[in-house]
């Protein structure tokens, strides 16, 4: 065995643990490049952030660079249906679960280029003026917060403050995956046609109709997994958005919730904590079976049992001498 000096210490740090009530998220953007975050150094800050809490579905809407490789038809195309689209007017449902929309105006929010005497116009680098409250602007993302299970994996934040560590338990980690609302809305837009309108903007409404979904030779299991699914894509249509908005990283607005929820503001009135494991107890568990050489057939447990009561009879033969 080498002497201290071959590993030394270079650092030492108390470790401190924040208050666990506190719901902490950590947003995965699988299709994204890690130096280019979505915020406003790289003017993709994202505009809405959007949740159903009980059945966990999260959307995000980010900004979409319509100033390259941007299909300016299929931009105007899409954000015409969205705008239209009676789902994004009146909260109503996309997709197969039901409920995935923004609602509103969100499924359009971006800025506007306001230019004198020709409105609310936007200038491509094709140097072609289009109408900017018809252009799709934002794409969403979605993901959903698994709900934790007995043996997964616990996540921690890390902070250090001098020579404090601070670590905050996360709640969940979140995958985001492009959502295509556009698609849905678009899908609807034939649906109005032919039918009645009650004035030259405004598309008649679709109808609403009940899908009746039948499973046909599932097993007990199955029939069980499938009913979940059916029960779970109801509550999330039956469940309401909650939206929030979106402080990007760098503004003080962040730093100060950083501050205020990533680390004890006064970290020497905590309570101690006090370990109920001896040593010996946790190499054990965190190693593979002991051997004692001279019993083979003793392991683990026994052995150590049968080195206690060595232990004690040496201790009780010196005492006698």
């Amino acid at each position: 065995m080498g002497s201290s000096d071959d590993d030394p210490v270079v650092a030492s740090y108390d470790v401190f643990l924040t208050d666990s009530e506190i719901s902490r998220f950590v947003f995965q953007y699988l299709d994204r490049d890690e130096e280019f975050p979505y915020n406003d150094r790289n003017n993709q800050r994202p505009t809405q952030l959007r949740m159903k809490a009980r059945t966990g579905i999260v959307e995000v809407d980010v900004p979409i660079n319509t100033r390259g490789n941007y299909d300016v038809n299929k931009g105007l195309r899409y954000g015409e249906a969205m705008k239209k689209s009676r789902s994004s007017r009146d909260g109503g449902a996309y997709g197969m679960s039901g409920g995935f929309t923004a609602g509103g105006a969100a499924a359009n929010s971006g800025g506007r280029v306001k230019m004198e005497g020709n409105g609310d116009v936007e200038i491509l680098d094709n140097k072609r003026a289009v109408d900017s409250a018809s252009l799709m602007r934002t794409q969403s993302l979605g993901g959903r917060v698994k709900p934790a299970e007995e043996g997964d994996p616990v996540y921690m934040l890390a902070t250090f403050k001098n020579k404090n560590l601070h670590l905050s338990p996360v709640s969940s980690v979140v995958q985001f995956h492009p959502q295509l609302h556009h698609l849905d809305a678009l899908d609807e837009m034939p649906k109005a046609k032919g039918r009645k309108r009650d004035d030259d903007d405004r598309p008649a409404e679709s109808e609403a109709r009940a899908i009746d979904i039948k499973v046909k030779g599932a097993e007990d299991g199955e029939t069980n997994m499938v009913g979940g699914n059916l029960d779970l894509l109801k509550k999330m249509q039956e469940e309401k958005w909650k939206s929030y908005g979106w402080i990007d990283a760098e503004t003080e607005d962040a730093w100060y919730t950083y501050e205020s929820f990533m680390m004890h503001q006064e970290p020497e009135t905590l309570p101690s904590m006090e370990t109920n494991i001896n040593s010996e107890d946790y190499l054990d568990k965190m190693s593979a079976p002991r051997i004692d050489p001279a019993r083979p057939d003793l392991t683990g447990w026994a052995m150590k049992e049968n080195r206690r009561r060595q232990r004690d009879g040496a201790s009780q033969n010196e005492n006698e001498q």
